[in-house]
């Protein structure tokens, strides 16, 4: 050992092997971490002398820092985690056949988005050169892929920092975000299941209590966490469908409620009509029936009014009242 008096703490690993884990995975994280390309790239120069497998084991590494910083800072302070374990990691999720189905896809989605921004842009262009005004559209959020976070290159400055913000480098081979993140949580519950080594104060009658972390047992966890994910995913997306395919039969009930209720609203507009035209109909017949009545009444009375002329004071006819009014000549009685 490097110390001669006596190790007061149960973990002889804590001050030999579990310095030089952290050492390497800080030398890893050194590649992301808000630090430029150049930087990263000298990094991976001077990792060069250990040979290029190691150099893609540390680059493993660097990308699991970024996608899984919860598992990378348990790993720090555990300290039996390597670099090793991290590249295993990430060849056990790359080689998935899971992942890459979701890689594949996100790939696909990715070149529909750009196909679907060149159409809009170029919609833009022509309402532009005819003097019409630019198209809008609610889902410009979905189809723009700019990044947020860090950038390869300096592209803007934090406003609270003042420090310019650089881009995390993509993936090699792509990555999930639902799956990183489960498996992350599993290997954070594996890890804290597992205990650390005991040993005496002096170094002598070390034991091993249970399976420490071990690649093999690592990559039968992320197997386990893959298979999970991949169920929990194919179920995730058998309700989206089903939500999707509610929400479309809910537009179509809205949308055929809409039409039955303009159907109903027309049919009533157009019966009160009719109703309004009968009304104003019957008054007009009324009205003209009590002018044919009055114009009879008066027409009548007229009539009578004549007769009466005719007839006298008395209502006797003139030739009948000759015959009783003798004719005395000129003799008046008075």
């Amino acid at each position: 050992m490097l110390y001669t008096e006596p190790v007061g703490h149960p973990a002889i690993e804590e001050l030999t092997v579990y310095p030089l884990n952290r050492a390497e995975l800080r030398l890893a994280d050194a590649f992301a971490g808000g630090r430029s390309a150049v930087e990263r790239t000298a990094v991976e120069n001077a990792t060069r002398g250990r040979g290029a497998a190691y150099v893609a084991r540390v680059r493993h590494t660097t990308e699991m820092s970024w996608r899984m910083p919860v598992l990378f800072s348990a790993a720090l302070d555990d300290g039996r985690m390597t670099v090793d374990h991290f590249d295993a990691l990430w060849r056990r999720m790359d080689r998935h056949p899971c992942v890459r189905a979701e890689v594949d896809s996100q790939i696909i989605a990715r070149e529909n988005r750009a196909a679907e921004r060149a159409r809009r842009e170029e919609l833009r262009e022509q309402a532009r050169e005819a003097g019409e005004p630019e198209p809008t559209w609610d889902d410009e959020g979905y189809h723009d892929d700019a990044w947020d976070g860090y950038s390869a290159d300096p592209v803007r400055r934090d406003p609270f920092s003042g420090s310019m913000v650089y881009r995390l480098p993509d993936p090699e081979n792509g990555r999930s975000s639902f799956l990183d993140e489960h498996v992350e949580r599993v290997l954070l519950d594996w890890l804290r299941d597992i205990p650390h080594r005991l040993s005496s104060p002096g170094g002598e009658q070390t034991t091993v209590p249970r399976p420490t972390v071990t690649i093999h047992r690592l990559r039968e966890a992320v197997d386990r966490a893959l298979d999970d994910a991949a169920e929990d995913l194919e179920r995730y997306r058998e309700q989206g469908q089903e939500m999707a395919e509610q929400a479309e039969q809910a537009d179509r009930d809205r949308l055929e409620a809409a039409a039955r209720a303009k159907k109903a609203a027309d049919t009533r507009a157009r019966k009160r009509a009719e109703r309004a035209a009968r009304r104003k109909a019957e008054k007009v017949r009324d009205a003209e029936q009590a002018a044919k009545a009055t114009k009879a009444t008066k027409a009548a009375k007229a009539g009578t009014a004549a007769k009466a002329g005719d007839t006298g004071k008395a209502g006797i006819p003139v030739e009948d009242a000759a015959a009783v009014v003798p004719d005395d000549g000129d003799a008046r009685p008075f």
